[in-house]
């Protein structure tokens, strides 16, 4: 008989090889559902904050609605990085815990699909008009738009909150989606035990 390939899963010797291979890498729907999500915790975290945080500074973009560069504030930006941050981590916990397998992997699909979701309706902002960015409009992150030329000086400091949010969000995203998986790494030793304890009763 053929040799069954075994994986430990946190400490369990179990055969889920090919059962991983079957399901896992990315979750398209998992990962696009985790990014609905960590825009909605977004959403509500800034929501909160502009409401409930008196002279706290939340700067999650450096230019307004008409495209007027803001006056920066730092500690808005790293309090806008912190919700980014937060925001992504349940995103990509959410499409791990849907995707099962390859946390890690369908949270870094969750941060590249709001990448590529931010870039779409900042060309829609530049090429058609400001009112088609709706990401500008609602107050959600619109880091392409930041990468502009104000005459012949270049916004250093967009890009850096640019840099820095894109990689925060891909950061929490990730981590997000590899302790979402944790659950179904402890379900999958749950079964592989019960299988044991069948088996060895059947063997008896």
């Amino acid at each position: 008989m053929a040799a069954t390939r075994h994986e430990s899963i946190r400490g369990t010797e179990t055969s889920m090889a090919s059962v991983r291979e079957r399901f896992g890498g990315v979750d398209t729907l998992a990962a696009l559902m985790g990014m609905f999500g960590a825009i909605g915790v977004l959403a509500f975290l800034g929501a909160l904050i502009g409401a409930g945080a008196g002279g706290l500074e939340y700067q999650l973009n450096m230019f307004d609605l008409e495209g007027n560069a803001q006056e920066i504030v730092v500690g808005g930006m790293i309090i806008a990085l912190i919700a980014v941050f937060v925001s992504f981590f349940a995103g990509g916990w959410a499409s791990a815990r849907m995707a099962r397998y390859d946390g890690g992997i369908n949270g870094l699909a969750t941060a590249l699909w709001m990448l590529l979701l931010v870039a779409v309706f900042a060309a829609l902002g530049a090429f058609v008009g400001a009112e088609y960015n709706a990401f500008q409009r609602a107050g959600l992150p619109d880091w392409f738009s930041q990468l502009r030329l104000r005459g012949d000086d270049f916004t250093t400091m967009g890009l850096v909150s640019a840099v820095a949010g894109v990689a925060v969000m891909f950061l929490g995203a990730y981590l997000g989606g590899r302790i979402g998986e944790t659950y179904h790494q402890r379900v999958d030793a749950a079964l592989t035990d019960q299988r044991s304890v069948s088996e060895t009763r059947e063997t008896l």
